[in-house]
């Protein structure tokens, strides 16, 4: 017959044109059952001949002696019998093109190719009961667990027997038969052997070791999936590899003991990290738990780092620095240490977490809590700011200043207190300001910018009102040398008129009962020499005539002089305050010869009480001793003696003498309650205003949306309590 030669590859032998006309007229002679059931019948009885002869003898031997070489004879037969049935149908479809186009259609019968499709199916597949069909899927699953081992199997073969699956339709379910029939086992075997698998090496490995085998297991699934599956089975497949991998010991691997998540953060894993999350992430489950290990790892690292630098800062007390200037080194040390553990696992989010928001998330609360747990923090990162603008920016390029601001403003959005730190930053700023110990004008100005944009202008106005302050003292203290006389003043003094509004409550000094009565204030006489007197009486003069209306208080506790001091073996430049130049000045006139204590040295200067045991101690105690002091200890009576130290030494010309004013250091217990009083005045304010504007927008709304609306508002500042709302309310 024709079909017999097509399927012995004689094709090229029959006539086409022949073939198509019989089949043509035996459709126009109403006879197309007879070529549509006469071709379905060769068909069946070719296959039927074909699966006793070659396949069923494959199969058996495979069922005998399930070898990979057994295994491949059987599926390559049925592969070869397959290849020639498809080529054949293909021929015979174009033959019966006419059959296919009129009866068939009319008819609503299979095309003459989808029944050959289905005889292959139902003669081939489901013959004896489905007995070659089960042959041929134990095979294919046998295959596929020869290569989990290690074995090299003909994946060419496989692919033609799933090819082959995939277009055979199951008519009870109307899908694919590789959708019935193979699919759903190869899901369970490979279930039971990566259960298996998992199990022996959990007992075994650790973490990092773990995570990359069950990578390797699943690249090497997806490879199989790309090379003889259909591409749909990839995703149930992963999902199994990822449950019974890791979804089934998340927990327990990342807690092994010395290997574990924790092992890996220390030993800077980036690789084998960014292997864990790529399993992870797709596990709600288990990634949630990854982010709850690293949030706990990372506040863990903030308690440690707080507690070991307690311990530094008591033994640096008792090595004989100072509490405070030890409560100080140890406070920068804490917020570098921060930023440095910050930029460690930022470095894990680019490089393992591929950007990650979920982890970024998870690590900013980690970072958020180990912030707000420290009641300093917002002091702490002032003093950071501070230390780095004075001198901790110097030699540093561009992108390692950017650093720091870009860090700095990251640790003040994860403080909850922001208007702390605007206290304290305000504080710092302005000592910096005033005793010209800013490195850079250019970066101050930057960080104010950064500070804005993240806080809003409301934040940033009193900073810009200082800086504006010193640009304007800067041009009014130029138009004032330029009114002066050729004589000039007889000394170079500089003054900074500061807007009370905008400068923050540092210590005022007290001026004479004639100061307070006079319109335009004068210098006590005693405190200073006529040139002195001279100078700040001239430049009152100048600003009254050019800011009328305005009234100069002078801060002298706010300044700084230079003075040219002649000891016995050298003339020194001290760089010192404007109270500590008033001290001196007390013995300029007959120097060694003058003697004066304490009380007498307080009567003739006015400086406060409180202020002048800490010069006192400055100039006679300190390092630099260019006062003596009898008795030699470092406490001030008011009995106490002091003269100049003539016989003092340095090898330095200029000595700047600090005074402890002039240093911003952590505050003790004392004067944290103080700061934290004004803060609170100062919220209390700020509530009562946030009060008012929302009920002149709201007119009328229930007390707890009020207090919700209030919270709302302030948040991003502060957040304040539903009992001081009340307070404010009411």
């Amino acid at each position: 017959t024709a079909i017999g030669e097509i399927y012995k590859h004689n094709s090229s032998q029959l006539l086409f044109e022949e073939l198509y006309r019989i089949g043509y007229n035996l459709v126009l002679s109403k006879n197309g059952p007879l070529a549509y059931d006469g071709v379905k019948g060769v068909l069946e009885t070719h296959l039927v001949d074909c699966v006793h002869r070659d396949i069923l003898r494959n199969m058996e031997a495979a069922s005998a002696s399930p070898s990979v070489a057994n295994n491949e004879a059987f599926l390559f037969s049925v592969r070869m019998l397959w290849s020639e049935h498809v080529t054949a149908m293909l021929i015979i479809k174009d033959i019966l093109m006419y059959v296919d186009k009129v009866y068939v259609k009319n008819a609503h019968l299979l095309s003459v190719y989808e029944m050959g499709m289905g005889v292959f199916r139902d003669k081939v597949l489901l013959a004896s009961s489905g007995k070659l069909n089960a042959g041929m899927k134990q095979a294919v699953l046998l295959q596929i667990e020869h290569e989990r081992h290690g074995n090299e199997v003909n994946r060419s073969t496989l692919r033609s027997i799933v090819d082959m699956l995939i277009e055979l339709l199951d008519t009870a379910q109307l899908r694919p038969l590789y959708e019935t029939f193979l699919e759903p086992q190869i899901i369970a075997d490979t279930t039971a052997f990566y259960s298996t698998a998992a199990s022996k090496r959990i007992a075994e490995l650790g973490a990092p070791e773990y995570t990359r085998a069950a990578q390797d297991d699943i690249d090497a699934e997806m490879d199989r999936v790309n090379a003889y599956m259909a591409p749909q089975t990839s995703k149930p497949l992963r999902d199994v590899l990822l449950n019974e991998l890791i979804s089934a010991y998340d927990s327990r691997l990342l807690s092994v003991p010395d290997n574990g998540l924790v092992s890996m953060y220390e030993k800077r894993d980036v690789s084998g990290l960014a292997v864990l999350y790529g399993l992870y992430s797709p596990l709600p489950s288990s990634f949630k738990i990854l982010q709850d290990r690293t949030r706990s790892h990372v506040v863990s690292i903030g308690k440690q780092l707080s507690e070991s630098l307690a311990v530094r800062s008591d033994d640096a007390t008792q090595a004989g620095e100072t509490a405070s200037a030890a409560r100080t080194a140890m406070a920068l040390r804490w917020i570098q240490e921060l930023i440095t553990t910050y930029d460690i696992y930022d470095d894990f989010l680019v490089k393992s977490f591929a950007g990650s928001k979920a982890m970024r998330i998870a690590i900013n609360d980690a970072f958020i809590g180990i912030s707000n747990a420290n009641d300093r923090a917002p002091e702490l990162l002032s003093l950071y700011i501070d230390d780095n603008m004075k001198s901790g920016l110097k030699g540093k390029s561009e992108q390692e200043i950017e650093h720091i601001f870009e860090r700095a403003i990251l640790l003040l959005r994860f403080l909850k207190d922001k208007d702390a730190f605007e206290h304290y930053y305000k504080v710092h700023l302005a000592r910096r300001l005033l005793f010209g110990r800013c490195l850079s004008d250019d970066s101050e100005q930057s960080l104010v910018s950064k500070l804005k944009i993240e806080c809003g202008s409301q934040f940033t106005l009193k900073l810009e009102g200082m800086f504006k302050d010193m640009q304007t003292s800067a041009d009014m203290e130029s138009l004032f040398k330029s009114s002066l006389s050729d004589g000039g003043l007889g000394l170079d003094m500089q003054v900074s008129v500061l807007t009370p509004t905008f400068w923050p409550a540092l210590a005022t000094s007290t001026i004479s009962d004639r100061h307070a009565r006079d319109s335009q204030p004068q210098p006590h006489q005693g405190a200073h020499n006529a040139l002195i007197d001279t100078a700040i009486e001239k430049f009152s003069d100048f600003y009254t005539k050019h800011r009328s209306g305005r009234m100069l208080t002078w801060q002298f506790n706010m300044g700084s002089a230079d003075l040219k001091v002649r000891f016995s073996s050298r003339t020194h430049e001290l760089n010192v305050t404007t109270y500590q130049m008033f001290i001196l000045l007390l013995f300029a006139k007959d120097g060694a010869a003058v003697e004066l204590t304490t009380t007498e040295i307080q009567e003739q200067t006015d400086i406060p009480n409180s202020l002048l045991p800490r010069l006192l101690q400055s100039l006679a105690c300190a390092k630099f001793k260019v006062l003596t002091k009898t008795p030699m200890s470092r406490n001030i009576g008011q009995t106490d003696t002091f003269k100049l130290n003539t016989n003092f030494r340095s090898p330095q010309y200029r000595i700047r003498i600090p005074m402890v004013s002039a240093k911003n250091n952590v505050e003790n217990d004392k004067e944290k309650a103080v700061t934290m009083a004004t803060i609170s005045q100062e919220r209390q304010y700020v509530i009562e205003a946030a009060v008012v504007r929302i009920m002149k927008t709201r007119k009328q709304m229930m007390h707890d949306q009020l207090v919700n609306e209030t919270i709302g508002q302030l948040s991003s500042r502060f957040m304040p309590t539903s009992k001081t709302i009340k307070v404010s309310i009411e």
